[in-house]
């Protein structure tokens, strides 16, 4: 059966078994504390500080402890590449150079420690390689015209819409005898006549008129949408006609009405009224494909889902007979809140595998990831709280930080120093005007911070929150299973203890080919969320299978399903990423992030750059994912590449090919000339 798995996977990992250090040594016991590192609250402790525990230790989970030293994690990487057979090794030419890139971008900022970097022949041979900087300072030059980019979008804008009120056409002119133009889906072109003489010419819409109906938008936004976001909006939002795996069938979309709304091409006959010529020209394209029903779609490399473990590729030899057995004895959907009849074997299964995975005491499953941070946080704090949230950190946190009714404070990003500070001052001065000490102290941070693609400084939050007497609540909705040398997360990769972090947030939809997220912590702490929050009372359970889709995954990656397949994916993912970073840096372009990371942001900064990055990697068969304001700051536009243990060298290195053409077409190399 492994043998037949191996054909899903790629090639490095065929010869990657258990016998590197990281997996050759058994599991140390690690028995999670039932108190956490936080003293506890006056009021409505996050945590138990009853002293009698003796039954909760004797069920806490076991784990892996990834807590290792400095210098001996670089025997660890001297071992992986001795063992590694070099002839079935795709990265063989590249690899001693991959291994002390990420060795010593591990060293730099998860041990701070700059001086142990590598074994003497490495610093040999690469003593030339620049150090990886997870934050590029945006150019001069870029972030001139990017400024000068935005205000020709804006001033154009306006006149445009000032344009239609005075001729009383455009795109956006409101008219009620107004009718849209024919086109593919278009409901209007059978009814066009009927229209037109059943309109009134008036052109004026009750919901016009501000002293009876209040705006649901505000200026700015619709402004924003109508005349910048339109003017881009076929880069967001394609819809695929497959499996998100390492190759997907983005369905073909256009726009009669310049890009104000898209339709789905469906059959190449409702071009009809294109030439002849022009429909053979696009049929004989490259990346030209059909659905069994007959819809255009392109066939793209997929660098832009979350298919971090590859489960999307594999998923019919993995997961596949287990998800449909669960099918024969429970339903699709429980139709209930977990606290009313939405609670199977599955959920319990799910949450006990969960807690045994990331070293915590019990568990609790959300059907949905974004809900699991907007409702747990809410839970856990309320007014005469304090939330110290990293800056750049997601916005479910944010929304649910808000939604909490408890202070909140942001220190700079992976910033211990700016944190201790602020620590300090809400100790000190405690809460306003009243000046009381504030009830809880919960400092929140990412493991991968998803539009960074950088890790998070947990060695050192941790330190300052135990110091100062703070909970830390960690969201590894992208280092779960991605990060570690078996998945468990930026814990066991930073060598932190579990139980030095009071609360574990993660979700199943990035490894784990599922949807949902959970929340781990003390036994008490989930008793008390499972009755609270609004996530679990209210909202419909999981589904079954989708909670069997975890179980399995989770057997894959922990080994207990009887192959190595988990150990080959990790292994995969590493070294694919590494590599694909390590290409990307030598390209010149501005990458941020960490290497280990399967996030790598490439900097695109000027708006203009969005469109004609997306739509170039469109045409050559790459299908990205770009990312622009609100998203992110009005300078910090970029492209975002996740990459996946599915993907091949081959796939990653025409990917490469075509990546290099578009960065010397735009302009992107921004690392070796401030005029990219």
């Amino acid at each position: 059966m492994v043998d037949d798995n191996n054909k899903y996977l790629s090639p490095v990992a065929k010869k990657a078994l258990y016998n590197d250090d990281y997996s050759s040594s058994p599991p140390t016991p690690m028995t999670v504390s039932p108190h956490s590192s936080a003293p506890s609250s006056p009021r409505r402790s996050l945590v138990s500080s009853s002293g009698d525990s003796s039954d909760d230790s004797d069920n806490a989970a076991k784990v892996l402890r990834a807590a290792v030293s400095a210098p001996s994690l670089l025997e660890v990487s001297i071992n992986r590449r001795r063992d590694i057979d070099r002839e079935d090794d795709p990265y063989s030419d590249v690899r001693d150079r991959m291994e002390y890139l990420s060795t010593r971008d591990k060293m730099k900022h998860v041990y701070h420690d700059e001086t142990t970097l590598t074994c003497e022949s490495d610093l040999e041979r690469f003593s030339n390689e620049a150090p990886n900087t997870p934050h590029q300072d945006i150019t001069i030059f870029a972030a001139i015209t990017t400024y000068i980019g935005y205000v020709v979008l804006i001033v154009t804008g306006h006149v445009r819409d000032v344009c239609a009120k005075l001729f009383r056409k455009g795109r956006y002119f409101r008219s009620s005898t107004k009718i849209m133009s024919s086109g593919i889906n278009n409901p209007y072109r059978d009814e066009q006549s009927q229209t037109q003489t059943n309109t009134t010419p008036s052109g004026n819409y009750p919901s016009d008129n501000p002293t009876k109906y209040a705006p649901l938008l505000k200026s700015w936004e619709n402004f924003y949408t109508r005349r910048l976001y339109h003017r881009i909006q076929d880069c967001f939002n394609r819809p695929i006609a497959s499996r998100p795996s390492a190759c997907i069938s983005v369905l073909e979309r256009v726009s009669f009405d310049g890009n104000k709304t898209m339709s789905v091409l469906g059959q190449m006959s409702n071009l009809s009224d294109e030439s002849p010529r022009v429909m053979e020209e696009y049929q004989s394209g490259q990346h030209y494909n059909e659905t069994s029903d007959g819809r255009v779609v392109r066939t793209c490399l997929n660098l832009g889902s979350y298919n971090y473990l590859g489960f999307a590729d594999d998923w019919d030899i993995t997961c596949k007979s287990d998800v449909m057995k669960s099918l024969q004895s429970l339903p699709s959907s429980v139709g209930s809140s977990r606290l009313e009849f939405g609670t199977t074997s599955l959920h319990r299964q799910v949450e006990t595998i969960v807690s045994k995975f990331v070293g915590k005491e019990d568990a609790m499953v959300l059907n949905m990831g974004f809900n699991t941070n907007a409702t747990i946080i809410p839970t856990l704090t309320s007014r005469g709280d304090l939330i110290i949230s990293d800056e750049l950190n997601h916005t479910s946190i944010v929304n649910g930080a808000r939604a909490s009714g408890a202070a909140i404070r942001t220190f700079g990003h992976n910033d211990s120093n700016d944190l201790e500070l602020i620590l300090r001052e809400a100790i000190v001065y405690g809460q306003p005007r009243t000046r009381r000490p504030w009830n809880r102290i919960l400092v929140v941070v990412e493991g991968i911070y998803s539009m960074e693609g950088e890790y998070c400084d947990l060695r050192n939050i941790v330190t300052v929150c135990k110091k100062y007497g703070a909970y830390v609540y960690l969201d590894e909705a992208h280092s779960i299973g991605a990060m570690g040398p078996s998945g468990r997360g930026c814990c066991e990769y930073t060598g932190v203890d579990p139980a030095d972090v009071d609360v574990l947030m993660g979700t199943f939809t990035k490894s784990f080919g599922g949807m949902g997220g959970y929340v781990a912590a003390d036994r008490r702490v989930i008793d008390e969320l499972r009755k609270e929050c609004a996530g679990s009372a209210y909202h419909n359970s999981l589904s079954p299978v989708v909670c069997q889709q975890i179980v399995s995954s989770f057997q894959v990656i922990m080994g207990e399903d009887g192959t190595n397949i988990g150990k080959q994916k990790l292994d995969a993912l590493r070294d694919n990423s590494n590599y694909f970073r390590m290409r990307l840096t030598d390209m010149g372009l501005h990458v941020l992030g960490n290497y280990d990371s399967p996030i790598m942001p490439v900097m695109l900064y000027n708006p203009t750059k969005i469109a004609a990055f997306s739509r170039e990697c469109l045409k050559r068969g790459l299908a990205v994912v770009v990312v622009g304001f609100p998203a992110v700051p009005i300078l910090m536009s970029r492209a975002r590449f996740c990459i996946s243990a599915g993907h091949t060298r081959e796939e990653l290195d025409r990917a490469l090919k075509e990546l290099d053409e578009i960065a010397d077409l735009l302009k992107l190399r921004y690392a070796r000339s401030t005029f990219g």
